[in-house]
């Protein structure tokens, strides 16, 4: 930012947007281009040229329009076109004078400069396709040095490369735009506000249409990279090019989502401040970041309408009660519509809060789940989420917020987006809370804290879980009808900055039938008319001796009875009860026993059951993988290459899966499919140093000795001394030391 303003002070405000939005339009032009070229179809010296001769002519012509149309001749005297654009640098040249209508009007400009800017991108971005396809019509009809067939392929990688431009520009546009002005925007708001009058802040578009470009990008990056490996192999492909122009677009995608989410965390920390200063009386300070999202407009002008209301009836209340008795009715009036009021934001808050809980969630991978939750308050403090990590895994959360209302329904709010977070990177429960403790520690000030409990469950139903302060969870094991109780040491998370070296983890594992069950305090802690609490040991009775009910029905059940018990008395604290049962059924079964077979090393006795079950249940994934598993153990290489095969087309997050599969290419020595095999799992798992010292090992087979010396030493980058590396670097150069004598 302070390159930015430097040159906002040097030149103009309104030219130093433009200059950053040109950054991003050169690297997203160069990407379009040559994510336009990938899907040519074949590779056209001509097309090329042309595009490498004129493409920078026509960026710099337009770069050159939108710096005239911004205000890079500002320092000479010569404004910039848009009457609303030389507004905007004379306000921040001026720091006008606090007149209520001249401040409105400010804000309107900085606000709509966002849509100005996003407009130009869009009219620059038809500027250049238009221009390049009229070059291409002009060198095949007029020059001739285009074939037709050149010349339609021109125009297709003209027509892909103008779309994923115009998308990425534009929206890039919006998101930078408004990122940049942000502060100059909530500075006159701010006034505005101080001045005594309260306006909407300016909202255009809603989320969804954030989350639609960020789908684009993705859905771009997706199909060239599928065009990318369809045309790896050609000899005349510049395949770095397209790596980098892809590695671009992520880089660029993840600075978009961080500025996204920057503005996100600001705004529920502002949303947190200004409900602690209506809390205690105090005049709201302003908002450090005015979102252009509808969602977030509406909550911030919501708040500022419920203080501005809750001011006003407080300074009615303290005249009126100094005046004659029949004047204190009206007063009472008064307090009534505050409340209807206070009632009716409130109402808003619990609907944000509910929207952040799911109500049901799907089946995965022959685990059905059920969730209950009955709040003490309208708006209460318990949490729960379910979340698909990496490598095929599924997080279980639930949560319980020490305190309750509205700060409770913003902590959740906070947690949510900070639990979300930390599972884009780590699939550790213990590693997850350490992130999240960091994360909060600053936000929960006070006596705030929450408890946790979090499990992580893969694809062959190991569950990892670690237990921060929270109730200890519970399995029932179908096959023994027993309880078996989840714990783990772990303080509270945001109670102390030293916590993160409380935490630890555990496993275990769902067999069918099993049930795992996560619940709040609220449930064992409710009482009876005589003061007696539920208790653990009654919902560990309960568990058993409704075992055989289903799932939603057991749910139902135990929170009702947990109501019959309380006799009526209000509850002390939520209830929330999550539910996860590990399905019953054949397919279950016959991997289980296969299991115990191999335990016992009776291969060709589990190859022979998973067949059997594989006839009964041709698509069942988890027959497959198992079934190729054994094979390979008994070395027949073939057919576990072709149950792999089978498998990986349906599923192709499992790195195990890709890694056996190589393994038994090794043995068949089809080194280069081995190959590919060991790199798409360390693609998965970029740590699997396993997967990679194989792709090392294939080059060598392959006598492609430089890429596995490569290779080799990525691996002592990742593990220094690592035995296994260092001799066989040692053992190629001495090959390539005998090839050379």
């Amino acid at each position: 930012m302070k390159g930015f303003y430097f040159i906002a002070e040097k030149i103009s405000y309104t030219f130093s947007v433009a200059f950053c939005l040109s950054l991003f339009g050169i690297i997203e032009g160069v990407s379009s281009y040559v994510i336009g070229m990938s899907f040519a179809g074949a590779s056209y010296d001509a097309i090329s040229k042309i595009f490498m001769q004129w493409l920078p002519i026509i960026f710099l012509g337009a770069i050159f329009l939108l710096y005239i149309v911004s205000g890079i001749l500002t320092p000479v005297k010569i404004p910039p076109l848009l009457s609303r654009f030389r507004r905007v640098d004379n306000m921040f040249a001026d720091n006008p004078r606090d007149d209520g209508t001249l401040l409105k009007e400010l804000y309107s400009d900085f606000s709509n400069l966002v849509i100005d800017n996003t407009i130009i991108s869009a009219v620059f971005s038809i500027i250049a396709a238009l221009s390049i396809t009229a070059i291409f019509v002009w060198k095949y009809y007029a020059e001739n040095v285009l074939s037709f067939a050149e010349f339609q392929a021109s125009l297709k990688v003209t027509a892909v490369s103008s779309i994923v431009f115009m998308i990425l520009f534009c929206m890039t546009a919006y998101i930078i735009s408004g990122y940049l002005t942000n502060t100059e925007r909530s500075k006159i708001y701010n006034r505005i506000l101080k001045g005594g009058e309260l306006i909407k802040p300016h909202a255009f578009f809603r989320l969804a249409i954030n989350l639609l470009f960020f789908i684009s990008i993705s859905a771009v990056i997706i199909c060239a990279s599928i065009a990318f490996y369809k045309r790896i192999n050609s000899p005349d492909y510049n395949k770095i090019t397209l790596i980098l122009s892809v590695l671009f677009l992520l880089l660029t995608l993840f600075f978009l989502i961080m500025a996204g989410f920057n503005s996100i965390l600001k705004f529920l920390n502002d949303i947190t401040r200004i409900t602690r200063e209506i809390v205690h009386g105090a005049n709201v300070s302003g908002f450090s970041i005015i979102p252009l999202s509808k969602e977030f407009a509406a909550p911030e002008y919501a708040l500022l309408s419920m203080t501005r209301s809750i001011d006003d009836k407080r300074k009615n209340l303290e005249n009126e009660l100094q005046e004659r008795s029949i004047e204190l009715e009206r007063a009472l009036k008064e307090i009534k519509t505050r409340n209807e009021i206070i009632r009716e934001q409130s109402d808003k808050v619990n609907a944000i809060r509910k929207n952040i809980l799911p109500a049901e969630i799907d089946d995965w991978n022959e685990l059905k789940f059920s969730v209950k939750y009955n709040a003490m308050e309208k708006i209460g403090g318990d949490f729960y989420d379910i979340f698909h990590l990496n490598d095929n895994k599924i997080g279980i959360l639930i949560g319980d917020v020490s305190c309750h209302g509205v700060p409770a329904a913003l902590i959740a709010a906070m947690a949510k987006i900070s639990f979300n977070s930390a599972m884009h990177n780590y699939d550790s429960p213990k590693r997850i809370f350490q992130e999240v403790n960091k994360n909060i520690i600053d936000i929960l000030q006070g006596d705030d804290y929450m408890s946790c409990f979090m499990a992580v469950i893969d694809d062959e139903y190991n569950v990892t879980y670690s237990n921060a302060g929270h109730q200890k969870g519970i399995i029932f094991r179908k096959e023994i009808e027993g309880i078996e109780l989840l714990d783990t040491e772990g303080l509270f998370i945001g109670s102390l900055e030293d916590a993160i070296d409380s935490y630890e983890e555990k496993t275990t594992k769902l067999n069918s039938g099993d049930r795992l069950i996560l619940y709040t305090d609220g449930i064992p802690e409710a009482q009876n008319r005589s003061g007696e609490k539920y208790s653990n040991k009654r919902m560990e009775r309960f568990i058993i001796k409704n075992k055989d009910m289903p799932l939603e029905d057991f749910t139902e059940a135990m929170l009702r009875g947990v109501h019959e018990y309380a006799e009526g008395n209000d509850s002390a604290d939520d209830m929330s009860l999550l539910a996860v049962e590990l399905a019953a059924d054949e397919a279950m079964e016959i991997i289980n026993s296969s299991l115990k077979l191999i335990d016992k090393n009776k291969y060709l006795d589990a190859a022979e059951l998973l067949e059997n079950g594989l006839g009964r249940h041709p698509n069942n994934l988890k027959i497959i993988y198992n079934l190729g598993k054994v094979y390979f153990r008994i070395n027949n290489y073939e057919k576990s290459i072709h149950l792999f095969d089978k498998y990986l087309k349906r599923d192709k997050k499992n790195k195990y899966a890709f890694y056996v599969n190589g393994a038994s290419h090794y043995q068949m020595m089809n080194y280069k499919e081995a190959a590919e095999n060991f790199k798409e799992a360390v693609q998965i798992d970029p740590d699997m140093i396993n997967a990679l010292l194989a792709i090392g090992m294939s080059y060598k087979n392959l006598n492609d000795y430089d890429a596995a010396i490569e290779i080799f030493e990525q691996a002592l980058g990742m593990e220094a001394g690592n035995k296994t590396a260092l001799s066989e670097i040692n053992q190629i150069k001495k090959l390539k030391s005998g090839s050379a004598l």
